[in-house]
């Protein structure tokens, strides 16, 4: 009868027939109906606790059980609190123990210190793995080279990988190329990818998303076409997830033929898919095909979510429709119950500030609903310097300053002053900086020349056009200049996050 169970009101019939029938101490009957109530997607964790806590002595397996479903709820500590209750009891852990272990601490995204016997950190879990022997295992290993990934580790990760296992399976080399692609070694996923395929490996979907998202990265568009031709010749075309990341890839690349022709070969189309496209669309500069792709949306039964409205609201800004804009963004909210995020509000400010509706987009800022940060703020101030408004840019600035004293947009102001002819200001304001403690920097790396400079005034504001690096010992290893100080790829980074594609917090607006 436990074997049958599909529903907890199953379940529950049987629980309660095993307690009439005295065989609710029966091992076999047990382990399925924690299984069920712990594992099955239907199933009921806080009833598999109860179930859990009735066991005179539970072996290792029901431990597993439990920790096993803990391990992909929206609670994972709560794995590592059962181990630690297993190991206090005596209950020896085995290396299905450890597995859903790692997977619980993968999860868990802060530090956990309970001053418990039991080990919580990558380093100490790895420890007991080898102490007890259960690295031999090949889910074991696999297991931590994903928990070393998504702990921002993929240095270790790749020790794990190449020292210590001599065998691999499809899943070691797609967690090692995710691990890369996620950490920005873009190169070194694509090298690992071709070996993978040189030892004989068949790559899986999620292997082949990893690898176009390192060329995405990359804008390497030769690569991202011959995986593509891979996908195809291998008959994973047909799968939503790799058409979606092969038109973000094409549309990061600026061949958006390509990505039309993935779009319009997909007889099966996500949310996620349509939102790439609008998006793509949107970043491209082609704000008529993201408004008809968003129509279209309705017509095929698609519900738009707040992805969706950030891509139009960027479409918008490119062509300058306030009004428009305005009433999108009250329509999101209104409309289909979505709450605006930072990232609406920094589109709502662009379409303002560059069409000079400057004084509409302070206020929209200073009534927003939720806490503004420097990102929006430094929109304004992009708006500001644009439109050489010096006192709507000395209101900004002093918003900015107050959240960050060190982000050096004051050099920003400067400019507006110049702009301005206000050049007294700049060298007032120069003379009392140069007083204060200067940052240090051991050298300014441009193209092929390295300038030293360690005195006051050394600028702490570098504006080129392309790529520079400061070398600090204490602040940045690099970072990329923007011309006019504008970030030109500010609302692409935005959709990269919302899409899930681009997982690093957005770069600074201003560089300090």
């Amino acid at each position: 009868m436990a074997e049958a169970c599909n529903s907890m009101s199953h379940l529950k019939q049987i629980h309660a027939r095993s307690l009439l029938t005295g065989l609710h101490n029966h091992s076999i009957i047990l382990a399925k109906m924690l299984r069920f109530a712990a594992v099955s997607p239907s199933g009921d964790l806080a009833y598999a606790q109860r179930l859990f806590d009735e066991l005179p002595h539970p072996n290792t397996f029901f431990y597993n059980t439990l920790i096993r479903g803990y391990a992909k709820s929206s609670i994972p500590s709560c794995s590592l609190h059962l181990v630690n209750q297993m190991r206090q009891n005596g209950v020896d852990p085995d290396e299905f123990t450890f597995n859903f272990l790692i997977k619980a601490r993968s999860r868990v995204r802060v530090n956990i210190n309970r001053n418990l016997p039991l080990v919580v950190e990558c380093n100490e879990i790895h420890g007991a793995v080898l102490k007890l022997g259960f690295s031999s295992h090949l889910f074991v290993r696999n297991a931590l080279i994903h928990l070393y990934a998504v702990r921002g580790n993929p240095v270790v990760a790749w020790r794990v990988f190449d020292e210590t296992m001599p065998e691999r399976d499809v899943v070691s080399w797609t967690t090692m190329v995710s691990a890369y692609s996620q950490a920005k070694y873009s190169r070194e996923a694509l090298e690992l990818y071709m070996n993978m395929l040189d030892d004989g490996v068949r790559p899986d979907e999620v292997t082949l998303v990893s690898v176009i998202s390192a060329c995405t990265n990359l804008g390497d568009f030769q690569m991202g076409f011959s995986v593509h031709s891979y996908i195809d010749e291998n008959g994973f075309g047909w799968m939503v997830s790799l058409c979606n990341a092969l038109i973000d890839m094409y549309a990061k690349c600026g061949c958006m033929d390509r990505a039309w022709q993935v779009f319009n070969s997909m007889s099966r189309k996500s949310l996620v898919t349509w939102n790439s496209m609008i998006s793509a669309c949107a970043n491209n500069r082609n704000p008529e095909d993201a408004f008809g792709l968003f129509s279209r949306m309705f017509n095929y039964g698609i519900a738009p979510d707040g992805v969706t409205f950030l891509a139009i609201l960027t479409a918008y800004a490119h062509v300058g429709l306030v009004d428009e804009g305005y009433r999108l963004f009250e329509s999101m909210q209104r409309d289909h119950g979505i709450e605006a995020r930072i990232e609406h509000y920094c589109c709502m400010v662009n379409i303002l500030g560059q069409a000079g509706w400057l004084e509409e987009a302070f206020e929209l800022i200073t009534n927003m609903p939720i806490p503004s940060n420097d990102v929006v703020w430094g929109v304004l101030l992009a708006a500001c310097r644009k439109y050489g408004d010096v006192y709507m840019g000395e209101r900004v600035v002093k918003k900015l300053l107050d959240l960050n004293p060190d982000g050096g947009y004051s050099t920003v102001l400067d400019d507006i002053y110049a702009a301005a002819g206000q050049t007294e200001t700049i060298t007032e304001r120069f003379y009392l900086d140069s007083k204060q403690e200067a940052k240090v920097f051991e050298a300014l790396e441009i193209g092929e020349d390295v300038v030293s400079g360690t005195e006051p005034g050394f600028p702490n504001v570098i504006i080129i056009e392309g790529d520079a690096k400061v070398i600090d010992t204490t602040t940045y290893n690099s970072l990329k200049a923007a011309e006019s100080y504008v970030l030109q790829d500010f609302f692409t980074e935005i959709m990269a996050r919302s899409l899930g594609i681009l997982e690093s917090s957005i770069i600074p607006l201003i560089i300090p």
